[in-house]
């Protein structure tokens, strides 16, 4: 029953968690879609703007108020799915840019109702660019609560790690001063109530690791169980000592400060794991969704050079869509030209084209700086692997090329020199690779069955011998129960002390 109570305990825990977790990973994504659904309508409402007088009806605007109707509900409700968060998120809504968005919709309308083009053009323009503030706004924000909800629960995570390591230092000077005590011993009593002042000590952990699990998907399933083995061993060594059961109150204690050290390892690396993520080695994402936690751990050297490799084919497509957009511009550039040449609105479309071929250029500095910070994480990943497997100055070649890689990122862009770095890069990493190996460090390791049979040639005993064994005990171990007298007369008889010669005997042996 007992052990019940405790998984029972710590199922509860576990499925409040996760029951916490996804009410906010929905939250998360529900923001994410309106803010994806706003920068596509702010685009619809741009691109009606633009067309001809026959194409932008009053129809067609209805559509588009509807579809930001709809969306100012969906911001409503996700409101209020975030109140109902223990934890709620920031939700940045700008007020005034969505009832400007919705009153230029509403005056685009009435002036396409009146046949009015040229008046509807500029409210439309407008609502386009609000709707487009607003989206942006609640990107940047979500990004920015990530990276500082991150920075937070690292720093909580480290206060409790510092207060656990505490309370089992505590618990170890405790329990050694219990194995020196009896019941009668005039400070037993003291040394109980300290055994229930670390109980305390204890839950204020528990409330602070909960409260972060409720919004970090680190704090798996592993660490209640040993949260829960901590309070089952806590309350029966208490019963225990209580009770003058010195020695099973000890025992409990000790179970105590094992998983205790078990519930510091797992943060210790929970705390590695968010700091990575915030030196940017988590390449370049943001909290793991829920389901993702628990994991992870240092990057092996042929985990780093299959990241290589992808990252050399991300370049090659970047690469890639650059020609390609190239040769598209070429084509738009001569179309605005021949347009302008033969009316007045041809340079116009030309700018327009040319502002969209920009946007393009924007996603490919948004791609380059990804494959960046990828590059720069695989470097430290690296240097932290070649330390460990005792190869930093075999490895100083790789590390250089990686810096020029960079370098060559920022500088170049999608350039066909940085994809030959890259290549050249990959046979250092392999080179590497070999090298650990010869070592005697290899991380893939093989098994094989043993093909040798063996007959076992020692005779088994008589069948009357061993019913003898079985049923006498042969040697008696135990101390003889002799009176304090007996006993030592008993030592002085096995244990005679050394008496020195007499000289007399001495001269008469000679």
């Amino acid at each position: 029953m007992e052990k019940f109570q405790k998984s029972a305990k710590s199922q509860q825990k576990s499925l409040e968690q996760l029951v916490e977790l996804t009410k906010r990973f929905y939250v998360q994504k529900k923001m994410e879609k309106i803010a994806s659904d706003l920068d596509k309508l702010s685009k619809e409402q741009d691109k009606l703007s633009e067309e001809k007088k026959e194409n932008n009806t009053s129809d067609k605007q209805e559509d588009l108020n509807k579809q930001f109707e709809k969306l100012q509900k969906d911001i409503e409700d996700l409101k209020k799915e975030n109140k109902d968060l223990k934890n709620p998120m920031d939700v940045p809504v700008d007020k005034k840019d969505e009832q400007g968005a919705k009153q230029d919709m509403q005056d685009a309308k009435e002036n396409l109702d009146k046949q009015n083009q040229q008046g509807a053009k500029p409210k439309q323009k407008g609502a386009s660019q609000k709707m487009k503030q607003m989206a942006q706004q609640m990107k940047s924000a979500m990004a920015m609560q990530q990276g500082e909800q991150l920075q937070e629960d690292a720093r909580m995570l480290r206060q409790i790690l510092d207060n656990l390591l505490a309370f089992s230092f505590s618990q170890e000077d405790i329990m050694q001063q219990f194995k020196g005590l009896n019941r009668k011993s005039p400070s037993f009593g003291n040394n109980l109530k300290i055994q229930h002042n670390l109980k305390t000590q204890f839950r204020h952990v528990d409330d602070s690791l909960f409260a972060l699990s409720l919004r970090n998907p680190m704090i798996g399933e592993d660490i209640n169980k040993e949260i829960g083995e901590i309070h089952y061993n806590l309350d029966k060594s208490i019963e225990e000592l209580a009770d003058a059961n010195v020695s099973k109150g000890v025992s409990h204690q000790q179970y105590t400060i094992t998983s205790a050290n078990k519930l510091a390892d797992f943060l210790s690396n929970i705390q590695e794991q968010m700091q990575m993520q915030m030196n940017g080695e988590g390449g370049g994402q943001g909290m793991p969704s829920p389901g993702k936690g628990g994991g992870g751990g240092e990057m092996q050297l042929p985990d780093i050079i299959k990241k290589q490799e992808e990252l050399m084919e991300e370049m090659q497509k970047g690469m890639e869509k650059g020609g390609k957009e190239e040769g598209q511009d070429g084509k738009d550039g001569n179309k605005g030209e021949q347009q302008g040449g033969q009316s007045g609105e041809g340079k116009g479309k030309g700018e327009g084209q040319n502002g969209q071929d920009g946007d393009g250029g924007e996603g490919d500095a948004e791609m380059l700086y990804e494959i960046y910070k990828e590059q720069q994480m695989l470097r430290e990943a690296l240097q932290k692997r070649l330390e460990k497997e005792g190869l930093g100055g075999a490895g100083q070649n790789a590390n250089k090329q990686m810096q020029d890689i960079e370098k060559q990122l920022l500088n170049k862009r999608f350039d066909n020199t940085v994809l030959q770095k890259m290549q050249a890069l990959k046979h250092e990493l392999l080179k590497l690779e070999k090298a650990v190996r010869e070592q005697g460090d290899d991380d893939k390791r093989e098994g094989t069955t043993n093909k040798k049979e063996f007959n076992n040639s020692v005779k088994p005993l008589d069948p009357k011998l061993q019913e003898y064994l079985n049923s006498i005990e042969i040697l008696n171990r135990d101390a003889l129960p002799l009176h304090p007298i007996y006993n030592q007369k008993v030592q002085q008889y096995f244990n005679p002390p050394l008496i020195p010669p007499k000289e007399g005997n001495l001269e008469r042996k000679k």
